[in-house]
């Protein structure tokens, strides 16, 4: 399986780099390498500034963004061209199965779509598979200015599935828990205490 995590971003609502968030006692980079490291993935970074600063504490691999500026569909974008197809998840979702990542790696091949994105609230882009077949289009969506991935998915052969087929592998569905708020951090630190006392 190839997986891509996406760091780049900067957390607007909670006023910091979301890579640096500190939740169950760990910063989430570290939360995410650790738990992830068995896939060798790649860590995609908004610049060469937050790539040089995190080469220098992990032993793991790094790529930029190729177009800057462009947030989360240039993150996707970047992931593909360096992996081919893979699966991405965002760093700001430090509660995701592993199963669920090979999952929709496995699907997503086997029912040769060009992306494989879970419904949950809404669609999640980024905790999805991509297809090395959708990198054309997602280049030509951020070279028309565009900055929503869901512009490019729209005349792509992307397949939705709805979250609740992965409660067999996520029975509480918690891979979907993201942070944006400090209200937020606070909800995860109550999921690290269950999930430490084996309750999720």
């Amino acid at each position: 399986m190839k997986l891509a995590i996406l760091i780049g971003g900067i957390g607007k609502r909670i006023g910091m780099e979301k890579s640096e968030l500190r939740i169950c006692g760990k910063r989430l980079i570290e939360i995410a390498v650790e738990k992830f490291s068995e896939f060798d993935p790649i860590l995609v970074c908004r610049d060469e500034a937050q790539m040089e600063r995190y080469a220098k504490e992990f032993k793991v691999k790094f790529v930029c963004d190729f177009y800057r500026n462009f947030g989360a569909i240039a993150g996707v974008h970047s992931a593909i061209k360096h992996n081919g197809d893979t699966v991405v998840v965002a760093i700001d979702m430090p509660f995701v199965k592993k199963r669920v990542l090979e999952f929709l790696f496995e699907k997503g091949k086997e029912l040769e779509c060009d992306a494989l994105i879970p419904k949950h609230e809404f669609a999640e882009t980024l905790l999805a598979f991509y297809s090395k077949r959708a990198l054309f289009e997602i280049e030509k969506s951020i070279q028309r200015g565009e900055k929503r991935i869901l512009d490019p998915l729209s005349r792509l052969r992307a397949v939705f599935i709805p979250a609740e087929e992965l409660r067999k592998f996520d029975k509480h569905l918690i891979s979907f828990f993201n942070i944006n708020t400090r209200e937020d951090i606070l909800k995860a630190e109550e999921l690290c205490s269950k999930i430490f006392t084996e309750e999720l």
